[in-house]
C-alpha cells in the first residue's frame, strides 16, 4: 500500500497506525520493516508531509 505523509506524522505514528499488534517491540519492529522497505526514500531520517512510500502488510 502507498502511503502519503501528512504534516503531523512520524514514522513511529504511522507504525503505530498500521502494525496490529499493540506490543512496544512489535511496534518498533514494524517500524523498521517500512524503513527497511522504503530505504532509498527515507534513509537514517524521519519522515515528512508529502513523502511517499510502501507500507508493509503485518505478518
Amino acid at each position: 500500500m502507498q502511503y502519503t505523509v501528512n504534516p503531523d506524522d512520524t514514522l513511529q505514528s504511522i507504525a503505530e497506525q498500521y502494525c496490529q499488534g499493540d506490543d512496544s517491540r512489535q511496534v518498533a519492529e514494524f517500524r523498521e520493516g517500512i524503513r527497511e522497505l522504503n530505504y532509498d526514500v527515507i534513509g537514517e531520517s524521519d519522515v515528512w508531509a508529502g513523502m511517499k512510500f510502501q507500507i508493509n502488510s503485518w505478518e
